[in-house]
């Protein structure tokens, strides 16, 4: 093999670990804290009473421990990582929700993609930052966080939390978007799921998140 075509193909293999390399760096989570500011139209305050009647109508009898999922498998289906959004390690709830609640939230995932492509910008996935909460999880919980309630509506499998703060990059094709340009978009879209009767939303200023549950 001559020295040409050997360099050639070093050349092009280096390239092409550059590109996976900068794709690697560029399609890890932002997690750094970036000051977000919500506009009040997107500030929803649909309470903790409306919410939890919709999630006692709609959901699953609470469990007390997780190894009692497996009970509840035809009333609940496993949330995992997709294309239309990211799940984040969840250390005080399980990747489970009701059927209507996981189309919820892919529709959420996809129409809030959807914002994106139209305005060019480069394609992000949200980032779920908890589901359902066992009895168990809810004490825990309530242990490192004082706002949380012991009636949970998470603990129907009907409800989840979105971060506003935090989203996943996933290509590195379009314009570059801040995330606080991305929490406007994600707040038309819940605004607009809203409106037409899918769901009940909570603006969560301390824990960065919107608090949902489907109706």
């Amino acid at each position: 093999m001559g020295r040409k075509k050997i360099f050639f193909i070093l050349l092009m293999g280096t390239l092409a670990l550059g590109c996976i390399a900068t794709y690697l760096i560029f399609s890890k989570t932002k997690t750094a804290f970036e000051f977000v500011s919500i506009e009040k139209q997107y500030r929803f305050s649909d309470m903790q009473d409306v919410q939890l009647a919709a999630a006692k109508k709609n959901g699953i009898t609470p469990l007390d421990t997780r190894d009692q999922i497996s009970k509840q498998k035809n009333e609940v289906v496993k949330i995992s990582t997709c294309r239309a959004y990211k799940i984040a390690h969840l250390t005080h709830s399980i990747p489970y929700l009701t059927h209507d609640a996981k189309k919820l939230l892919e529709d959420i995932g996809k129409s809030f993609q959807k914002k994106l492509k139209e305005k060019g910008y480069k394609k992000h996935k949200i980032i779920v930052t908890s589901l359902l909460r066992t009895s168990e999880d809810v004490s825990r919980l309530q242990q490192v966080n004082t706002n949380a309630v012991k009636n949970s509506a998470h603990q129907y499998a009907t409800t989840f939390d979105i971060s506003y703060v935090s989203y996943e990059t996933t290509s590195l094709f379009g314009k570059p978007v801040s995330n606080a340009t991305m929490a406007q978009l994600l707040g038309q879209t819940l605004k607009e799921l809203r409106t037409d009767g899918r769901c009940y939303v909570k603006y969560e200023k301390k824990q960065h998140c919107y608090h949902i549950t489907v109706r």
